[in-house]
């Protein structure tokens, strides 16, 4: 005879409704039914949950849209959603070039959003700022609607402390940010690397089937590229988001000597910057060194624009470095056989970029991987490190709980 424990009864119904929550809200229009039929739930089971939260405040009911409406006959069912006003969670991303920050219902919609220039190498000032963003927010909402704060950063992240273990920006190496911004605000407060963020992100708000494993392929200053698989990244708590730039790749220099370098010297943006200022000094690039001299600033952007305005010099440059991300994409793919691989990066905002990434990496791909894997485009938004910031803590301090 097995003899459940006290509290067995109990912890099951935390634990469904766990389920419940994430999927109400991963779906776009949540039915009862579906969530049972999904989950393997009985009905009355999910039923029970969703009134529970319904008295709480938390969720609320919703006609279906008309298109949904069509495919169900019958008595008109009521969709189920989060109460948006019922919480709200602010997401900040530390990027290389910018700070953006982000205020995000319970919903995971955007309420508001500021950019500021990028955070200081001081760890002091970097805290000063960061509380000034989170106290702008404050002003639009009651502080005890304020579910928690994440941050993004760049790096390596001991998630479990809200340390930061190394990133380029020296002075924050070591720090407690998690212990040290959660004191100044008494909320929860998480810290986790920015790529793993945008893939969390970019999940919780996938409405469509979503890949059982999928490689997130972030193109910025480095390159990462975080593996997903049935929703958890797989990469330890302290663990950075699959530092792909730092893996070894054979390339030739100008006088065809085959040399090895890492896929951050060959494919990031800071390598095509670093091009770009090496073909000036030799004389080339007439159309950036001008705008330069101008008084614009060395960005993805203007590079782009030039590519875009057909700049041969800068087209076989930018080139050159797809070749090497696709040359990245290609070992992830053929080590790992995700189901499909989400690229990230403001340079394939141009679909012939895009369109060269695609053909480059198939060329390398092994096996049934050049039919098989889907290599899907993130349309670029400036604020999705912030935003996948907010998502995470957002399913860390409501969702899982």
């Amino acid at each position: 005879m097995i003899v459940e424990s006290g509290n067995s009864l109990q912890e099951t119904k935390r634990r469904n409704r766990i389920l419940i929550k994430n999927k109400i809200f991963r779906m776009e229009h949540a039915l009862r039914n579906e969530i049972a039929r999904e989950l393997g739930l009985t009905l009355p089971t999910i039923t029970n949950s969703i009134n529970e939260m319904i008295r709480e405040g938390l969720v609320i009911t919703e006609p279906l849209s008309q298109e949904r409406r069509n495919k169900n006959s019958g008595r008109r069912p009521l969709a189920v959603a989060f109460r948006r006003e019922a919480a709200y969670a602010i997401g900040i991303e530390l990027g290389p070039y910018y700070s953006r920050a982000i205020l995000v219902n319970l919903r995971g919609e955007a309420v508001e959003s500021v950019t500021n220039p990028k955070a200081s190498e001081s760890y002091g000032k970097m805290l000063s700022e960061l509380e000034n963003l989170v106290e702008h927010f404050l002003h639009r909402i009651d502080r005890d609607q304020l579910i928690g704060i994440g941050i993004g950063v760049p790096g390596f992240v001991d998630t479990d402390r809200g340390r930061i273990r190394y990133t380029f920006r020296e002075d924050w190496n070591g720090k407690t940010l998690g212990e040290d911004l959660g004191r100044r605000f008494s909320v929860p407060v998480s810290v986790d690397n920015n790529t793993r963020l945008r893939a969390t992100g970019y999940e919780m708000l996938l409405r469509e089937e979503r890949p059982g494993m999928f490689a997130y392929f972030f193109v910025s200053r480095g390159i990462a590229c975080p593996i997903l698989m049935n929703d958890l990244v797989l990469s330890g708590d302290s663990a950075g988001a699959g530092e792909l730039g730092q893996t070894v790749l054979l390339s030739s220099d100008h006088e065809g000597q085959k040399r090895t370098v890492t896929t951050d010297q060959l494919a990031s943006e800071s390598a095509l910057f670093e091009l770009c200022r090496r073909e000036i000094a030799e004389g080339r690039l007439a159309a950036l060194r001008k705008r330069l001299d101008a008084g614009e600033d060395l960005t993805m952007r203007l590079i782009l624009d030039l590519q875009m305005g057909g700049d041969q010099e800068i087209d076989a440059l930018i080139d050159g470095c797809i070749h090497g991300q696709a040359l990245a994409m290609a070992n992830v793919v053929n080590l790992l056989n995700p189901n499909a691989v989400v690229v990230d990066a403001y340079m394939m905002t141009w679909k012939t970029n895009r369109e060269r990434l695609v053909a480059y990496a198939r060329e390398h791909f092994f096996g049934m991987n050049e039919k098989d894997v889907e290599i899907r485009f993130r349309e670029y938004d400036s604020y999705d490190g912030a935003l996948g910031a907010a998502l995470g803590c957002i399913q860390k301090n409501f969702l899982n709980i």
